[in-house]
């Protein structure tokens, strides 16, 4: 509900496109089967995200978040029990979702590990990994989180995978706001030992509140479903769990929403990457804008522009004030993690200036659904008189 008083939102940032017909169709097939928890459209969705990614085996999620700690514990990491030498971790880059350091802190008991993020893509540094991982102590139990920021594949992700490797430390990929996008020939999702994906409300495959992991390897496989479906062993067996496994499952209701969106992905994909075509052609040549790097084939789930000096002397945070008041919906960058009040520094490893400088300089534009030239073009002219530049 909008806040009384806050001016009627003209352009949304990140409406989902449901229009088609397909997803009000599966949704009431789905409502109209009886299987709310669980049922066929739980397993269609498994199944494409399969194909999505070319991995083996799917899990679906209650969300991305859950995704993302369900593949946390199935990777073996967990609270050490007392006297035990063993500490465990998450490893990850400072510029991300805090849902990172939500599941590292409740699967392990620790915020994660904490290294900088390199200043193209805004993805963890292999250099910043590469210093730390050899260090780790014998005891310590890590695995690394990977995220591709804003749908984006992440620069650094062929080395970190060869790293990990090298170094025998399990790769978590997160494609939260990747869904599609394209790395050397592969889609992104086929990189990590585990892949999870979250397909909330305004991702690029919405579902509501959803998620999956993803693996090829049958172990991880079992492991992600049982942790995922209350720690019980088989779907054969009731109240007796082997593990302490959360109730993580997909609604079929959810997954049938899903569904619809990933069989017109293209179509979604390709909005969006003339969207931010858009945004380019429009503010191209303005001084002190700057856009993310591509990498790869991105599918842009949204546009985030670092604005300078050089355009403004505002502060981004009052110039996205400016420009709710003029109806138009922005999203300022993430925290670095450890500027999270329950992560604090001293979990970060060394210096992340590109995260300071993402969370003071960073917009998000608006980028879903509906957001076409006219609506882009009153966005850059709001823009261009709260700076004083009209």
């Amino acid at each position: 509900a909008r806040r009384p008083g806050a001016a009627a939102v003209k352009v949304p940032l990140n409406a989902p496109d449901l229009a088609s017909g397909l997803e009000e169709q599966y949704v009431l097939d789905a409502l109209r089967s009886g299987w709310v928890t669980g049922g066929a459209y739980v397993e269609r969705f498994e199944e494409a995200f399969c194909r999505l990614t070319g991995r083996r085996y799917a899990v679906a999620c209650s969300s991305g978040t859950m995704a993302l700690w369900v593949a946390a514990k199935a990777l073996g990491l967990r609270i050490p029990r007392e006297h035990e030498p063993e500490v465990d971790f998450l490893v990850s880059g400072a510029y991300t979702c805090d849902a990172v350091a939500n599941a590292a802190l409740s699967v392990t008991g620790q915020p994660p590990a904490i290294l900088p993020v390199e200043a193209q893509t805004w993805g963890l540094w292999v250099n910043a990994l590469a210093s730390w991982l050899p260090g780790i102590g014998a005891h310590w139990k890590v695995a690394v989180v990977l995220a591709h920021i804003y749908g984006v594949p992440a620069r650094d992700t062929l080395a970190i995978r060869t790293l990990c490797q090298a170094q025998g430390v399990p790769l978590i990929e997160d494609c939260s706001e990747a869904h599609g996008a394209m790395l050397n020939g592969k889609p992104v999702g086929s990189f990590g030992d585990v892949a999870v994906f979250s397909c909330r409300g305004e991702k690029l495959v919405s579902g509501g509140q959803l998620g999956v992991a993803l693996t090829d390897d049958e172990g991880i496989a079992k492991r992600l479903r049982q942790y995922a479906e209350s720690g019980l062993p088989s779907h054969r067996v009731r109240y007796w769990s082997t593990v302490a496994g959360l109730n993580a499952q997909a609604g079929n209701l959810h997954a049938a929403l899903a569904c619809a969106q990933l069989e017109r992905l293209p179509e979604l994909v390709k909005a969006r990457v003339e969207r931010h075509a858009g945004w380019r052609q429009r503010l191209a040549g303005l001084p002190g804008i700057e856009f993310q790097t591509p990498h790869g084939s991105p599918v842009w789930w949204v546009t985030a522009i670092v604005i300078g000096p050089e355009f403004t002397q505002m502060r981004v945070h009052d110039l996205a004030a400016g420009l709710a008041e003029a109806g138009i919906e922005t999203r300022n960058g993430f925290y670095p993690l450890w500027m999270l009040p329950h992560v604090g520094s001293d979990a970060l490893i060394g210096e992340c200036p590109v995260s300071e400088r993402l969370l003071e300089h960073l917009l998000v534009l608006p980028s879903g659904a509906g957001v076409d030239g006219a609506a882009q073009d009153y966005v850059v002219s709001e823009m261009l008189r709260l700076s004083g530049r009209a």
